[in-house]
């Protein structure tokens, strides 16, 4: 078996360029072509940058939410991408015009904060969900709701579709995971991953806040945090693995310390490992690689609140949203005329390569 320096040599990534973003982001993917890089973000647009070569040129951002950006999507093949914000609306876009305008529009699309939005594996549906405690999927050509899925009982944080793409998954605040027919809207089962859940100070701490199939979807993978106490949360990053046959919970996986706080990102390597980004309370944030089966991680690297990571379709590249160094959320800090300021965040996108695989050297 390979042990953690071997694993160290043959995939851990090398930081290569950061982005800059002048406000803070929620979310970024790359296109399936590769030659794109997307973010959204607080300030309501969705950056774009040419990601086929090795400088990362921006590129006019898309404009028209106004809301924070939460959720992005691309679709399989076309060069479609959906946007999501806090107000409620969902949009869809080509993403490679120079120009884009919104090629469909559904500004009520949620009652409030869209938290998750996914497009199935064939591109010909959306998933939503959000803080109205609705999970809707909608006909991703023509904006037009297909189904309303009512259930829930606190806020929808996130959701997946099976690779098959006859299911579809969504995760809440109260860490109740329900699987949904993706064709009927019908509901199927739910699974029970409230350990990622707990009521504290008058507060709902934690929740399900991101998700994961593995390539051949035979597990699911929920993240989150096994919260401790609210207020300023402290809390153990944990990702929940369950056989998806049996819905049995296969494996727990602790991503950190107390002070780590949340898995805010992760997915599956095909060469058997998570990739994960978690963020904590103050600055507290780590990239990190680690096997199911070990305890500890093989590669980690302290970066500040990391909120999104996405994997570049050859593999080999990841980008990876930040909060900037030293903002402690909004530090109070003093200008030169004497004067305190409140300056807003910003978001660095970490560009990190990994190793060519070993078959290619």
């Amino acid at each position: 078996m390979t042990d953690a320096k071997e694993l160290a040599a043959l995939y851990s990534p090398k930081e290569m360029k950061s982005l800059k973003a002048e406000r803070q982001l929620c979310v970024v993917r790359f296109s399936p072509c590769g030659k794109y890089l997307a973010a959204g973000g607080y300030d309501g647009l969705v950056r774009r940058w040419n990601a086929a070569g090795a400088e990362f040129a921006e590129l006019p951002p898309l404009v028209g939410h106004r809301g924070w950006v939460s959720g992005l999507a691309f679709h399989t093949e076309s060069s479609r991408l959906y946007t999501a914000d806090s107000w409620g609306r969902l949009r869809a876009w080509n993403y490679a015009d120079a120009a884009p305008a919104p090629l469909w529009d559904a500004a009520g699309a949620h009652d409030g904060w869209i938290h998750g939005l996914a497009a199935s594996p064939d591109g010909k549906l959306l998933a939503t969900c959000g803080m109205d405690q609705m999970v809707r999927i909608w006909d991703a050509a023509t904006g037009q709701k297909l189904h309303e899925l009512a259930g829930h009982a606190l806020n929808v944080l996130c959701l997946a579709f099976h690779p098959d793409g006859k299911s579809l998954v969504s995760g809440d605040l109260a860490g109740v995971v329900k699987q949904w027919d993706a064709t009927t809207g019908a509901h199927v089962r739910d699974l029970d991953a409230k350990e990622l859940y707990l009521a504290s100070r008058l507060q709902d701490v934690g929740g399900v806040r991101t998700m994961a199939f593995d390539a051949e979807g035979r597990m699911l993978a929920c993240g989150g945090a096994r919260p401790k106490i609210g207020g300023n949360v402290q809390g153990t990053p944990l990702v929940i693995m369950f056989d998806w046959a049996n819905g049995a919970v296969s494996r727990k996986l602790e991503l950190g310390q107390d002070s780590d706080v949340y898995v805010s990102d992760f997915h599956f390597d095909p060469h058997g490992f998570i990739v994960a980004a978690t963020s904590g309370n103050p600055g507290v944030g780590k990239l990190l690689m680690q096997r199911p089966q070990d305890k500890e991680p093989f590669f980690s690297i302290a970066k500040p609140n990391l909120h999104s990571l996405c994997r570049h379709p050859n593999g080999r590249r990841l980008a990876v949203t930040g909060t900037n160094p030293n903002s402690n959320g909004n530090g109070r800090i003093k200008s030169p005329d004497g004067k305190e300021e409140y300056p807003g965040n910003w978001s660095p996108i970490y560009v990190f390569d990994l190793p060519a695989p070993a078959e290619d050297a």
